[in-house]
């Protein structure tokens, strides 16, 4: 009894120094989340930390980052043993802003605020190609882009005693007057940061956060991804309709290239060679490739792509001849006419003596 007495404390010192408390079991799970703070146009470099078996998967707000920020390879980070991943650019943007995870556990974040320069206006992105993103650049708004079906992040640099509230609008709308956005937007760090999920072609436009009297806004528009279906096929001399597809609003100006080889470089589409632009159905300008008369010569690889678009789309097109479906048909013509040919010679020759052995067996009848 005595023992068992003694045994109880050190079996309990062991359980405790082998099973985490439930804090440490929280911790574990929170994970660590570290915060960059960079000026527009300033170099920028998203570090996150990663076990030594682990590879980096790069992910902002659950999609995919922003292209132009380029990863480095994996380098030991001092002083514990595990990786440090990175991703740098030379000039930070409005767009880089975000929350990185480089790993599927999520257990290092980075939360990345992208403030405008000091004493300088916003850049600007390149002249858009749609009324609308034309206005927004006239109008000195930084641009953002998003992915559909991705997750839309602002974060609004207004100075803030934390004593007021921050009013979020789109298109001069409060959000909570937005329909369309119910239950898929929130507010974070005392209402500074919005956050869209499972953003949508249509929640494009003008989002503003306003404090007191001081506003910041933003034109927020859909990262357009260009769509082709794998191959084509047209019969020489008939008209052939080639629909790019775009993904995200608003549309952009589709811009075309042709190849006449499997492997050639793409050049600029030009009038001569017979093609016709168009827009779409969907309303994107010059999204429809239109052949009057489809020729030889049109055959090859044809590319579409759009302005900020992370990659083109090509498409293979074939013109077959114009005969092609007809010397099938003169074949199978042709052997059916042999077939019936043959059926007949055989039936002719199969009834010819059936018809003299009954001639002979009528003249045997007559002379007896």
């Amino acid at each position: 009894m005595a023992r068992g007495a003694l045994c109880l404390p050190f079996a309990f010192l062991l359980l405790a120094s082998v099973i985490p408390s439930e804090a440490q079991k929280a911790e574990a799970e929170a994970g660590e989340e570290s915060l960059v703070t960079v000026a527009q146009g300033a170099p920028l470099t998203v570090e996150c930390r990663l076990r030594a078996e682990q590879r980096a998967d790069w992910q902002r707000d659950g999609a995919a980052p922003p292209p132009d920020l380029r990863a480095a390879p994996e380098s030991p980070a001092a002083p514990d043993a595990r990786l440090a991943a990175r991703l740098r650019t030379p000039h930070a943007a409005a767009h880089h802003a975000g929350l990185y995870t480089c790993a599927g556990d999520r257990r290092h974040r980075v939360r990345v605020v992208v403030l405008p320069a000091p004493g300088t206006e916003p850049a600007l992105a390149p002249a858009a190609d749609t009324a609308d993103a034309a206005a927004a650049a006239a109008d000195g708004l930084p641009e953002l882009l998003y992915d559909v079906r991705g997750n839309i992040s602002l974060q609004c640099p207004l100075a803030n005693d934390k004593s007021l509230d921050y009013v979020w609008k789109k298109n001069d709308t409060d959000l909570s007057l937005v329909w369309e956005m119910k239950d898929r937007w929130t507010l974070e760090r005392g209402g500074a940061e919005l956050h869209v999920k499972r953003a949508l072609e249509d929640d494009w436009g003008n989002y503003s956060c306003s404090v007191a009297s001081a506003e910041h806004r933003w034109a927020v528009r859909g990262r357009p991804h260009v769509k082709l279906p794998a191959n084509a096929n047209v019969v020489e001399g008939q008209k052939l309709k080639l629909t790019c597809r775009v993904v995200g609003k608003p549309h952009p100006r589709v811009t075309w290239f042709y190849s006449n080889s499997s492997d050639g470089p793409f050049a600029p589409l030009d009038e001569a060679s017979g093609a016709t632009l168009a827009d779409s159905e969907a309303g994107v300008p010059d999204g429809v490739l239109l052949l009057a008369a489809a020729t030889r010569a049109h055959a090859g690889r044809y590319n579409c792509t759009a302005r900020d678009a992370p990659a083109a789309a090509s498409t293979t097109l074939r013109v077959k001849d114009m005969y092609a479906a007809l010397w099938p048909f003169l074949g199978i013509c042709a052997e059916v006419f042999v077939l019936c040919a043959v059926i007949l010679l055989y039936e002719r020759r199969r009834t010819k003596p059936d018809l003299d052995d009954s001639d002979a067996d009528n003249h045997d009848q007559k002379k007896s």
